[in-house]
């Protein structure tokens, strides 16, 4: 019992110095990048006319997909970019528990993010007014939101994102491949309007008319799961990384 305890504290103190440590995001090149998206969606926000008001989905959708991709590259850029998972791997740590924090600390990032636009927003405006849809499948009703009801709405879409982006990081032991992962479903979602996806798209303003949208944010929340899971897997296969550098 006690050297199950004494695992448990360890593991729980790799968590919370390896978070830390992920948070120094200013150290990662894609940190500036990320920084101007989202001071470019600020900005916008409070430079609109007071009539007539920025369209929430564009930015609650639109613009922080490609935020949440941008965010899970971050956590993983020093790792995976750097080939620090050569010498990782060696250590008597579990990759799948970091893979875990990471995609973790991926969702506060993408909620803090949500946060700091919507506050500027009503802010700016005073309300958030947009079309919000019940989740007993009721039709969607054009009004004001909160921000935990409007967060709660898009997020089963952010975390699929996330977890997309980190299995293509894994599968590919690559960061190029969860950018391709995460931006290649992105923007065909968007240059085809949603109908690629149809009722499973990632945005509710382009969701079919006779689609239900509790089933696609469940379907959304499902493979969200799966995709992690599936990441976790892997990625605790130590000679994955190990190898790499020999091939």
């Amino acid at each position: 019992m006690e050297e199950g305890d004494g695992r448990m504290r360890m593991a729980l103190r790799h968590f919370s110095r390896g978070s830390r440590f992920d948070w120094r995001l200013h150290k990662q090149p894609v940190a500036l990048l990320t920084i101007i998206l989202l001071i470019s969606y600020l900005l916008g926000i409070i430079t609109g006319q007071p009539d007539k008001p920025r369209t929430v989905n564009y930015i609650a959708e639109m613009g922080m997909f490609p935020l949440v991709i941008m965010f899970t590259i971050l956590m993983f850029q020093h790792e995976i970019g750097g080939g620090g998972m050569e010498i990782i791997s060696t250590y008597p740590i579990s990759l799948r528990l970091i893979a875990l924090r990471k995609w973790l600390n991926v969702v506060l990032l993408s909620v803090l993010a949500s946060l700091l636009w919507m506050m500027v927003y009503l802010f700016k405006y005073g309300e958030i007014h947009t079309y919000m849809y019940p989740w007993n499948g009721a039709e969607a009703v054009f009004r004001a939101a909160s921000m935990p009801e409007l967060l709660i709405q898009v997020l089963p879409a952010y975390l699929l994102l996330a977890s997309l982006t980190l299995a293509g990081i894994i599968v590919f032991r690559s960061i190029y491949g969860g950018l391709i992962a995460g931006f290649v479903l992105w923007i065909l979602d968007t240059i085809s309007g949603g109908s690629l996806l149809s009722s499973f798209t990632l945005y509710t303003a382009y969701l079919p008319q006779e689609a239900s949208f509790p089933v696609n944010r469940w379907v959304l929340l499902l493979a969200s799961v799966l995709l992690l899971a599936i990441a976790l897997w892997l990625i605790g296969y130590r000679e994955r990384w190990i190898g790499r550098e020999e091939e």
